[in-house]
This record gives structure tokens, sequence and C-alpha cells, in this order.
């Protein structure tokens, strides 16, 4: 079970700043110079030493950090295929991000932080939730319903296939029995990804290493409202509770660590998508969605990862953006951040498509800044 308890920390922590406490001001020294007043030898010495040679090491220590203050870090040329859609007064820069990130990836390129330095708000999939709201939300997801086993869950191919594999990942059957199989496999291939991953850390909280943590903490340091395109439920609901048959299907191609590695090497491992996001690198992305569809072995799991997971999902984020642009009376700039492939993937060929390709569909204009 301590696994298992590793694997959510994993996807809910949230790294918090430390609060610095300021060392006391040394003028507690001061009383010594009256109590030393008295004699007259004493005094003397003490004004010799006084603060004069203090503050020129003061000032060149400030001038110092002035210097570094005024050193600006260069920006990645990481531009999420930025794309600009207006509609009257009200405008949208539809950004696409990479659920983690690297510590050199900051700040991003120049036109991706203008568009962001012009934001009145900032949309994400769910917005800014709290670690016990996404706690809360994915409750009900981990653990079977009404006191349910595996065995009482799944039909009798898919638990014995899921209970084969689950030991060869070392689990305790009687640790894991209870738990939800959809989510107990997305989480270990999850965290089976970041063990493997060199540089590349998981995220998406305010302030961490991730692509959407760093947009979040922007906005919060801009003080702009953050708000989400999906409830939480939604995509909890389509992520960890499919219809039955995808979820049985999803049982049965369950990969041992051995085979998951082999499939990496197809489809791409962390390093590989953070290497084709630093660099720009969209056809080496589009490759592994037709690898990632090609190599289910069962259909259904690939249909429902296109049409569901994929299309549908990316027609919702049209249409809630259609409605921000239409609907907001105020003259209002919208920055939204959702997953690289929501924006690029009708690139990828017949059967995809993406928020930017539904909002032409929908009569919008958009403008690729990133081209």
């Amino acid at each position: 079970m301590k696994k298992i308890i590793n694997v959510i920390a994993l996807l809910l922590v949230v790294l918090l700043l430390a609060a610095c406490t300021a060392a006391p001001e040394t003028a507690e020294p001061t009383p010594t110079p009256e109590a030393t007043a008295e004699p007259t030898p004493t005094p003397e010495p003490t004004p010799e030493p006084e603060p004069t040679p203090e503050p020129e090491l003061e000032e060149d220590y400030e001038d110092e950090n002035d210097d570094e203050e005024e050193y600006e870090p260069t920006n990645s040329d990481i531009h999420g295929a930025i794309t600009r859609i207006a509609y009257g007064d009200n405008v949208v820069y539809l950004f696409g991000s990479i659920h983690g990130g690297r510590v050199d990836w900051y700040p991003l390129a120049e036109v991706v932080e203008d568009a962001l330095s012009r934001a009145d708000v900032v949309a994400t999939e769910v917005g800014e939730l709290s670690e016990a709201a996404m706690v809360e939300a994915m409750a009900e997801y981990i653990i079977l319903p009404d006191g349910q086993t595996w065995v009482d869950f799944l039909p009798e191919e898919a638990y014995e296939h899921l209970v084969e594999v689950a030991a060869v990942w070392e689990m305790n059957y009687e640790e894991v029995n209870t738990l939800n199989p959809m989510f107990l496999i997305l989480a270990l291939e999850l965290e089976f990804a970041q063990l493997l991953s060199e540089d590349f850390a998981i995220g998406g909280f305010a302030g961490d290493i991730s692509v959407d943590g760093y947009v979040k903490g922007r906005a919060l340091e801009m003080g702009l409202p953050i708000i989400g395109l999906e409830p939480i439920e939604q995509q909890m609901q389509i992520l960890y509770a499919p219809p039955m048959d995808v979820l049985i299907a999803q049982v049965m191609g369950f990969l041992s660590p051995e085979e998951l590695i082999a499939q990496m090497e197809i489809v791409g491992s962390l390093d590989d998508m953070a290497n084709w996001y630093e660099t720009n690198d969209f056809e080496a992305i589009f490759e592994s969605f037709r690898m990632e569809i090609g190599s289910q072995i069962e259909s259904i799991v690939a249909d429902y990862m296109r049409e569901t997971l994929m299309n549908w999902r990316s027609t919702y984020y049209a249409n809630r953006i259609a409605e921000l642009l239409q609907e907001t009376e105020e003259p209002t700039t919208f920055f939204v951040v959702v997953g690289l492939s929501h924006v690029i993937r009708s690139g990828a060929g017949e059967g995809f498509t993406d928020i930017v390709e539904q909002l032409e569909l929908l009569g919008f204009e958009t403008e690729a800044l990133w081209r």
C-alpha cells in the first residue's frame, strides 16, 4: 500500500514556497556603548570601529546585488503553437502546454511571454485547484464502489490477467484489490515513466516546475483570475471511469515494466516528449500520436482514446473558448493553456481534430503566432 500512497502523493503534491524569517537586526549591541559610556577610555574605542567601514561594505554589497538583478535569463524557444483568436474586442491566446517541465525552460519564448503579459484572465483545463479539492475530486475514482474487489468487479479473464501482472509489479494483492483498476494502471504507468526520466518533472500546480505551474504562478504574480475550461469531475470521469468494455480492454492491455519500456521505445518516453516539446518538433509528436493509437492491441481502447480522450475534449474546449469570446461583455484578453495535443493534433492526419480546427469550423479566424 505504501507504493500506492506514493503514487497518489506524486500526483497530488504541491510544492510550497518556504517562508523565510528575517534575522533580527543587531540593535541590542547598542546598549553596550551606553554601558561603557561611564568610563572615559571605553567610549573612545567605540566611535572608532563604528559603522564607518560597514556602510562602504553594505554599499558595495548592494551594488553587487544591483548588478545581479540586472541579469535577465534568456527566453527559451518554447512557443507551444501559440495561436491568436479574436472576436470583437475579446482576444484569446491559445497556448499548448505539457503537464510537466524542466528548470531551464523559463521564461518561455518571447511571443508567449508577450501574450501572457497582455492577459486579463488565465484559463487552464480545470483551473487552479487546491490539493484538498484535487483529493476530493479523485476520491471516488480511486476505490471500487460498494466494497467490491477485483474478483467482483471484473470478468474472469480480465481479473486473472490483472492479478498476474500486478504480481510482476510486486504489488500485494490484499492491499490493492479494492483499487479501481483504471486508476491503478494509469498511476503506475505515470510513476514508472517519471522514474525513468532524467530531468523532466510532472506537475501542474502554481509555482511548480511544470509549464502549467509556471503560467499559473505568473498569473498569481500579476493578480489575474484563473478559471477552468471543464469541471475536474468531467476529466476524472473520462480518465478513470470509461465504459466497462473500454476498462476491461485496458486491463487486458496492462503491461509489465519490461513491456512498458518496450512500448516507450516505440511511442516515446517522457524525456523524448520533453525534447520534442522543447524543440517544437511537432512532427515527432504527431508520429507518437499515431504510434500510440496503433500500439493498442484492442481497437476499442484506440477508438476511445482518439474519439473521447482526444477529439471530444478538444471540441468541448473549442466550444468553451467560443463562449468566452462571444459572451464576455467587457473587452477581455484570455490566455488559455491546454495540453499541446489539443492545439496541434489535427496535423497528425485523418481522424484527429484539435481546438484550432474546431474554432475555424465555428467560423472564427485564427492566427498562428508561432509560424
